[in-house]
């Protein structure tokens, strides 16, 4: 019996979905198949409960231990070989291989109706990833500028590792007003979903900012001074290179350029 594997956080989840085979043969199954989550993100079994051919799904909710074998020092495909072997799963039988052009689709059980926002992701659950409070002042200056709806997408959950709290409250209640509403707790594929309808992405690195390259939207990715990903041209950097594509240090950003930038678009 094949079966698929959906690990690490959310953003590691939203790749899986667009560049692997599984999503796609989740969608087409008519048998039982196994479906291993196991994300440090609690939310990102969402999009497989909810998923329209679920009932075909053996859902496995592992993030807990992801997170076990994350701690004891396990990595890359040993991590993948673990969680199969706890749930009985053949690892050989995991679904590999290219999406070949699938684009997912995600059901929601509250989608918001909108077209033409922007998507605003001040926060991204690490605390050094996150918009520092003066960038994200200067950011709503220019989105409240925009003639459209800003969505600020905000969920908190508890989550550490290495001995610390490493995913942080995100709380942007007041930032709301004018053209800018804040959703505190909309489901993975409701926010997947807008970012799919959406105008533009702006804010922090983060998983929205994977989905929106994946959607081929404008992005305005704004992170620290000699961020990792950046520097290195990690997968995770996949769409810096865009032309529709604005990236900038945190010290960098200027509002005339974001407000440019978003006009274009």
């Amino acid at each position: 019996m094949s079966a698929a594997l959906f690990a690490a956080g959310l953003g590691d989840v939203i790749r899986i979905c667009y560049q692997n085979a599984s999503y796609r043969v989740l969608s087409e199954t008519t048998q039982p198949i196994p479906v291993i989550v196991a994300s440090h993100n609690p939310f990102s079994i969402e999009i497989f409960r909810h998923h329209r051919n679920s009932k075909n799904f053996i859902l496995y909710d592992l993030g807990h231990k992801y997170q076990e074998f994350l701690d004891a020092g396990l990595r890359g495909p040993d991590i993948s070989r673990a969680l199969c072997d706890f749930s009985g799963v053949d690892y050989a039988r995991i679904i590999r291989g290219s999406a070949d052009g699938h684009v997912p689709v995600f059901d929601a059980p509250d989608n918001i109706p909108s077209d033409g926002h922007i998507v605003f992701q001040p926060f991204a659950g690490l605390p050094d990833r996150s918009l520092p409070p003066d960038l994200i002042k200067k950011t709503l200056q220019v989105l409240r500028n925009l003639p459209c709806q800003v969505f600020i997408l905000t969920r908190s959950y508890p989550r550490s590792g290495g001995g610390r709290l490493v995913h942080h409250a995100e709380d942007g209640r007041a930032f709301a007003g004018g053209n800018v509403t804040v959703l505190e707790n909309l489901s993975t594929p409701a926010a997947l979903n807008l970012v799919k309808n959406c105008r533009a992405y702006v804010g922090s690195w983060s998983s929205l900012q994977q989905a929106a390259w994946f959607e081929h939207k404008p992005v305005a990715v704004f992170y620290p001074v000699d961020y990792v990903d950046v520097k290195k041209k990690t997968a995770y950097a996949f769409g810096m290179d865009r032309e529709n594509t604005l990236g900038r240090e945190f010290p960098q950003v200027d509002p005339a350029e974001l407000a440019a930038f978003l006009q274009r678009g």
